[in-house]
């Protein structure tokens, strides 16, 4: 398996989970996948107001990105 293979697998599973945590219908997670496969999971979340999705999604992953955010600065990544 290739890094690409593997890149994709793992935005497969991130929109899955983050679908089951914010109850996100398929056109949303569609959007999503798009966008992490075009600019991957980090920069998704640091221009999450580029991605055209509806307001209530939106701020969910936005409160998502503030925990992510969290946990960063507790582990000294920020």
């Amino acid at each position: 398996m290739n890094l690409e293979e593997l890149k994709e697998m793992e935005y497969i599973k991130c929109v899955g989970l983050l679908a089951e945590l914010i109850d996100l219908d398929t056109d949303a997670k569609e959007k999503i996948h798009k966008s992490f496969q075009n600019i991957g999971i980090k920069n998704f979340f640091l221009h999450l107001e580029s991605v055209d999705l509806p307001t209530e999604i939106s701020e969910k992953l936005k409160s998502i990105k503030a925990i992510i955010e969290i946990v960063d600065v507790k582990r000294g990544r920020a």
